[in-house]
């Protein structure tokens, strides 16, 4: 199910950033996504309308717009090849 984000989903949408970042990205030192998480926290998220996807009550994956246009979709590595992406 996709809904629209609130301030509870912060720690599990963070979460769900880093750990896709750190995948994606493998040649990027996982220490450099640490260093963002504040960024995401503070100025990232609380400036973008974000939708989140659940699963049985738990955030998988999320969407970002900032200013009508998509900055950012993630999905938990986990869950990733299932179609939540396509879906988001």
């Amino acid at each position: 199910m996709i809904r629209k984000y609130n301030s509870n989903d912060l720690d599990s949408v963070l979460k769900i950033w880093l750990e896709a970042s750190v995948k994606a990205h493998d040649f990027v030192s996982a220490d450099f996504w640490e260093s963002q998480v504040e960024s995401m926290r503070n100025v990232y998220i609380p400036a973008s309308e974000v939708f989140v996807y659940e699963i049985e009550s738990k955030i998988v994956g999320f969407y970002a717009l900032y200013e009508n246009n998509l900055a950012a979709i993630f999905v938990f590595p986990a869950f990733q090849g299932q179609g939540i992406g396509k879906q988001l």
